[in-house]
């Protein structure tokens, strides 16, 4: 086991991933996202490490019934046991608007 799930992890969200949440499409889904989003919290790794400008995020894969494949592009600061949560949406243009939102605040991240 990694060291790094012997221990809880808070899960945070940025301003960018409140607003995903508040929209039409997240609206109906609110409580089967939040339960996969959970499991960041003691699974800090569960989702794929990317590749690229997005080589530091990882990106956390789910279907939700009747509305198709879901992500989560998250960024994890082991220091302070925080998962950030960056994006939440469909599949449908997924990484651009995650390389996007990781460019906007990668300089304020260790």
């Amino acid at each position: 086991m990694n060291k790094d799930n012997d221990h809880e992890y808070s899960v945070e969200f940025s301003t960018g991933a409140v607003k995903d949440l508040k929209a039409k499409a997240c609206k109906p889904h609110l409580k089967e996202i939040f339960e996969e989003i959970r499991v960041l919290g003691t699974e800090p790794l569960a989702g794929d490490l990317l590749e690229g400008s997005l080589a530091k995020v990882r990106s956390l894969h789910f279907s939700l019934k009747g509305s198709g494949q879901w992500r989560v592009a998250y960024y994890v600061m082991f220091e302070e046991k925080v998962c950030l949560v960056l994006l939440v949406g469909t599949r449908e243009n997924f990484y651009e608007k995650a390389n996007s939102r990781y460019r906007s605040i990668k300089k304020s991240l260790k």
